[in-house]
C-alpha cells in the first residue's frame, strides 16, 4: 500500500548530530549553503511522492512502502558520487552529510534496505515497460520546475546536444553473438525438453564450448564453416521450440540478423547486409551500434536540453535516451515540448548543431511561434553556392574554389525531381553534362548561406553545452555506464542530470552570495598581483 512520508523529521536531543558534534563541525553541518543542506532543500524535499503512487496500489503490499523521497534521493546521490551500490549504502549508514541530504536527521534514523532499493528501481522499469510512462521523468520535471521557479530562470532560450553512451557489454564477433544467444536460450527451463534426442545431444557441444577460445585458435576459413554449422543447428532448434518459449524471440532475432534461409539451409549474410540495429549482445538486446567519426559505440544516445541565460545558471530541462541508432534531429520536437512543460514558457531561441537540421524541424520551428533555430554548419559541404531568381527561373552558380560565376541551363520540370538545372558542358576541364541541380539543392544552399550569416557570438552559445556532455559522462569508464538495458539507462540519465542541476545551483549561490569564498579568493588574487602588496614585496626580497 502507498503511504506518503513526511518531508520533515523531529529532532531528538540525544541522537541529533548537532548536539553531539563540536562547535566547528556543528557549524559546517548546519551551514544552509553546504551541499548536503542544499540537496535536501532543492531536491529531497521537492520530490513529489504522489508520482510513484501507481507502483503501490492497494493489495500489492501488506506493509506501507519505505520513504519514496529517500529512495529517489539515493538514486541521485549514487549517480552524483559515481559510486557502486555497496559504497552508496555505506555512505547512507555512516556518512552524516549524506544522511542529512537524504533527510535522515537523527543518528537512529534507518535508511531503506538494499532489497527495497532494488525493488523500487525494478518496479519503475516494469511500469514503463507496461504503460510506456517513465515515472522518474515525471519526478525530474517536477523537481526541475520548482527549482526554475525558485531561481526565476528563463526558459525562452535553450540549447541542446547529444552524447553517445556505451552499455556495459563486451564486443562480440558474429559467432559469439549466435553462440551466446543459443546457450542462453537452451539454458532456460523447459527449452531443452522441447528438442529431439538428437538435437539435445548436439547441444552439449555448444553448451560446453568457450567461444572466445574457439575464435582464438581457428583461422577465418574454419570460423566461417563453424558459423554455418551453428546457424544450421539454430535453424533446427527454432523449428522445434514453441513461439512462447523463453527467449525464443531473442534467438529468432539473432538468427535472422545473421542468416538467410535458402532451401532449408542457413547461409550467413554478407557483413554489409547486417543492420546497425541488429542484436549485438544477448545481455542487452536494446543496445545498437553506431560508428561516429571512427568512434564505435554499442549502446545508447542521450539528448540533453538546458536553459541559456546570462547571469543565471544553465538548468537541464529535458533528458531523452534512445538506442544509439536514433537520429539527433528526431529529438528536437519532443525536447521543446518537455522544456516548455517544465519552464511553463515558450521557447523563442534554440541553439543546436547541424545534425538537428531537417525539413520537418524547420517547419516545426516556423509553426511554433516562429521559433528561431540557430545551428552550426550542416554536416558535409558543397563546392557551389546557388542563387535562384524566382521571377525568371534563372540559376546562378558560384564556384567557391575558383570564384567563377556560372549561369545554369534550365532543363524543365521532372515528375520525380521537379524543376532542374544543368551545369554547362563546357565548364571546367571535364565534361559535366550529368551535373544537375534541383529545387532541394537550392533550398539546401540557401540554408547553408543563412547559417553562415549568423553572427559567431550567437553560434558560440551552443558550444558551452559540451561541458554538460562532459559532466554527464564523467563517471563512465571508457565511455561505458554500469548498466544494461534502455530503461536502466534512462534512470541513470535522469538521476545524473538532477545531480548536475543541483551542483550548478549551489555554485551559483556561492558565487553570487554576499562575502562568498570565491569573491574572497578573487580579491586575494587581485591583491597579490598589485606591486604594492607587502607580502609580494617581502617574498621578492
Amino acid at each position: 500500500m502507498f503511504k506518503k512520508s513526511s518531508s520533515t523529521s523531529d529532532l531528538d536531543l540525544f541522537s541529533s548530530p548537532t548536539s553531539l558534534l563540536g562547535k566547528r563541525a556543528a557549524k559546517k553541518y548546519d551551514d544552509p549553503k553546504a551541499w548536503h543542506n542544499q540537496f535536501f532543500k532543492l531536491v529531497t524535499s521537492q520530490i513529489s511522492e504522489e508520482v510513484f503512487e501507481p507502483l503501490y496500489k492497494d493489495g500489492n503490499m501488506g506493509a506501507p512502502n519505505a520513504s519514496i523521497r529517500i529512495l529517489v534521493a539515493m538514486s541521485i546521490l549514487k549517480e552524483g558520487f559515481g559510486c557502486s551500490d555497496e559504497d552508496l549504502f555505506e555512505k547512507c549508514e555512516f556518512d552524516m552529510l549524506t544522511r542529512k541530504a537524504m533527510g535522515l536527521f537523527n543518528l537512529d534514523d534507518v535508511p531503506p534496505s538494499l532489497d527495497t532499493y532494488y525493488l523500487f528501481r525494478r518496479r519503475i522499469c516494469e511500469y514503463e515497460a507496461g504503460h510506456r510512462v517513465n515515472l522518474m521523468e515525471k519526478c525530474f520535471e517536477s523537481v526541475t520546475g520548482e527549482q526554475i521557479k525558485l531561481f526565476k530562470i528563463s526558459g525562452k532560450s535553450v540549447r541542446m546536444d547529444s552524447k553517445l553512451i556505451g552499455s556495459n557489454i563486451a564486443q562480440y564477433t558474429r559467432y559469439e553473438i549466435v553462440h551466446r544467444t543459443l546457450c542462453k536460450t537452451l539454458n532456460q527451463p523447459g527449452n531443452l525438453a522441447m528438442l529431439s534426442p538428437k538435437l539435445r545431444g548436439q547441444s552439449k557441444v555448444y553448451l560446453e564450448e568457450e567461444p572466445g577460445k574457439t575464435i582464438y585458435r581457428a583461422n577465418p576459413e574454419l570460423m566461417y564453416q563453424r558459423l554455418i554449422a551453428i546457424g544450421q543447428y539454430v535453424y533446427l532448434v527454432l523449428k522445434r521450440l514453441k513461439d512462447d518459449a523463453p527467449l525464443y524471440d531473442l534467438l529468432h532475432r539473432a538468427f535472422h540478423d545473421q542468416y538467410i534461409v535458402e532451401k532449408g539451409k542457413a547461409i550467413p549474410r554478407d557483413k554489409k547486409d547486417i543492420g546497425a540495429d541488429s542484436l549485438h549482445s544477448p545481455d542487452d538486446p536494446e543496445a545498437g551500434f553506431r560508428n561516429k567519426y571512427g568512434k564505435k559505440t554499442h549502446g545508447y544516445l542521450t539528448n540533453i536540453t538546458e536553459t541559456v541565460e546570462e547571469d543565471k545558471p544553465s538548468v537541464i530541462t529535458s533528458v531523452q535516451t534512445e538506442p544509439v541508432t536514433f537520429s539527433d534531429c528526431h529529438f528536437l520536437q519532443d525536447a521543446v515540448a518537455n522544456t516548455e512543460r517544465v519552464t511553463n514558457q515558450t521557447i523563442t531561441e534554440l541553439y543546436a548543431d547541424g545534425a538537428y537540421q531537417s525539413p520537418d524541424n524547420r517547419e516545426f520551428c516556423q509553426a511554433h511561434d516562429d521559433m528561431n533555430l540557430i545551428t552550426g554548419r550542416i554536416q558535409g559541404g558543397c563546392r557551389f553556392i546557388l542563387n535562384h531568381k524566382k521571377e525568371t527561373d534563372e540559376l546562378l552558380i558560384t564556384d567557391t574554389q575558383t570564384g567563377e560565376l556560372i549561369q545554369a541551363i534550365f532543363r524543365g520540370d521532372s515528375p520525380k525531381y521537379g524543376k532542374r538545372w544543368k551545369m554547362p558542358e563546357t565548364y571546367g576541364e571535364k565534361s559535366r553534362k550529368y551535373h544537375y541541380f534541383t529545387e532541394k539543392d537550392i533550398a539546401r544552399s540557401e540554408l547553408r548561406q543563412q547559417i553562415e550569416n549568423i553572427p559567431k557570438e550567437e553560434r558560440n552559445k551552443r558550444n558551452n553545452v559540451e561541458a554538460t556532455m562532459f559532466q554527464y559522462s564523467f563517471h563512465t569508464r571508457n565511455n561505458k555506464t554500469r548498466y544494461r538495458g534502455l530503461l536502466k539507462h534512462r534512470l541513470h540519465a535522469y538521476s545524473r542530470c538532477m545531480w548536475m542541476n543541483l551542483v550548478r545551483l549551489v555554485l551559483f549561490q556561492v558565487k553570487t552570495g554576499p562575502k562568498s569564498f570565491i569573491a574572497l579568493f578573487e580579491f586575494l588574487v587581485t591583491a597579490l598581483k598589485s606591486p604594492f602588496c607587502l607580502p609580494k614585496l617581502f617574498w621578492a626580497n
